[in-house]
């Protein structure tokens, strides 16, 4: 299961100590992508150029295991998440292609049923 993940950092002022606390979060965040990444569970990720934040696509099992994920990254508390479920552009041919056959079956306006 694929899944789009949006991360916006909250940008809060702090005290200094709480700022370097939260730099070691992200720097952990950042070793975590490497290990999803090598177990095949990070597609990609890359940040965004012109606010903190970025998107990640996860690859996963399940929704329990998407959770699970999400919670171990150490940026949760840092980060407002938005997560999207994707799916391959060959999916949505096939969906498309079962709409067009119902739509051709159905009767046009003005015609009976048979």
């Amino acid at each position: 299961m694929l899944f789009l993940v949006q991360d916006a950092v909250r940008l809060e002022f702090v005290a200094p100590e709480v700022a370097v606390a939260q730099m070691k979060m992200l720097q952990q965040t950042f070793s975590t992508y490497n290990d999803l990444k090598e177990q095949g569970k990070l597609k990609f990720a890359y940040a965004f150029a012109d606010s903190p934040g970025g998107i990640m696509v996860l690859d996963v099992a399940s929704n329990e295991e998407l959770q699970q994920v999400l919670f171990l990254l150490p940026s949760m508390p840092l980060v407002q998440r938005t997560v999207r479920p994707l799916t391959e552009m060959k999916s949505a041919d096939a969906i498309i292609s079962e709409l067009e056959g119902i739509v051709s079956s159905m009767p046009k306006p003005g015609e009976k049923k048979p």
